[in-house]
């Protein structure tokens, strides 16, 4: 299908911004211990035991559905990006009942701060998060 439905501008790799959406994109926010172990120290070290990695995962996701339910709406799905590509490591999906609770995140996120680095939220035209991560 054309254009692809993921809201990426394939021509200019970019991403188009809706002025009102139901999903919130929260840019390169998750920090998986699987890119440490990219490092030669921790790969002569075997990288990162995968229960380790689960269970920053399981930690990080409840983290993120309890703090956007209890401030913001109920949400219909909470993806979030654990691949290894520049564009898309640790971005986080989340697509909420309303779109007006959306904009309400977004506006709030974007003066937070999560793990001592700056959240980076916006809008995004994503509804089929197959295609997103």
């Amino acid at each position: 299908l054309w254009p692809p439905s993921s809201g990426i501008n394939a021509e200019y790799g970019q991403h188009n911004r809706p002025t009102y959406s139901q999903t919130v994109l929260l840019n390169h926010m998750y920090r998986s211990p699987i890119n440490l172990s990219v490092n030669p120290e921790m790969q002569q070290q075997g990288g990162v035991p995968e229960a380790q990695i689960q269970s920053h995962f399981d930690d990080f996701f409840e983290d993120i559905y309890v703090e956007m339910v209890d401030k913001y709406g109920p949400i219909e799905e909470l993806n979030i990006c654990e691949n290894l590509g520049d564009h898309l490591v640790g971005n986080i999906y989340i697509m909420f009942k309303k779109e007006e609770d959306a904009q309400k995140a977004v506006e709030a996120l974007n003066n937070r701060w999560y793990n001592s680095m700056p959240i980076y939220a916006e809008l995004s035209p994503v509804t089929d998060f197959r295609e997103a991560c």
